[in-house]
């Protein structure tokens, strides 16, 4: 996993990819990243809160899941981890590790067809605790973010791009 949160990390702080590489649905903006040899690696999509907080998703090559919270009040130190709490109501509140990706972000795993992944995607409020903040948040569309998402991963899995 703290292989692929590097790659989130890459998509937050890159330059704009070739448009091939990008995808939009709704305000949810997505890319594929690809590693230093053009290696495909994973797919992001974000959604910018117009509160600070950014939220997102990143699906591997392998089809991992993880939720990309960032905000900037969050001061952290790229390359640790977190104790992170995820709580829908109604449903089993999931405790994971998250990686700190960036000095404002972490990355949080969230298991596939979950209870917890299927909630968010119906667009139910979610709570992220973090020891220095909670978040609650909500995001509209997220079940079209995440097929779009799905989507990417399966359009660029085992392809390689060579720029000359």
């Amino acid at each position: 996993m703290r292989l692929w949160a590097f790659t989130c990390l890459g998509l937050v702080l890159a330059a704009a990819s070739p448009s091939g590489d990008t995808f939009q649905t709704g305000d949810w903006q997505g890319r594929a990243n690809f590693n230093g040899e053009g290696v495909f690696t994973d797919c992001t999509i974000l959604m910018p809160d117009p509160e600070q907080t950014t939220v997102g998703f990143v699906m591997t090559h392998s089809s991992d899941l993880g939720m990309i919270v960032a905000d900037p009040v969050l001061k952290l130190k790229p390359g640790e981890q977190k104790p992170t709490l995820v709580h829908v109501e109604g449903i089993d509140s999931v405790a994971a590790m998250a990686d700190v990706v960036a000095d404002n972000g972490v990355l949080i795993p969230i298991e596939s067809g979950s209870p917890l992944a299927r909630a968010i995607s119906e667009g139910k409020e979610f709570r992220v605790n973090l020891p220095e903040k909670e978040f609650v948040l909500q995001r509209p569309k997220t079940g079209e973010a995440l097929e779009a998402l799905k989507s990417c991963v399966e359009s660029h899995r085992g392809k390689d791009r060579v720029e000359l």
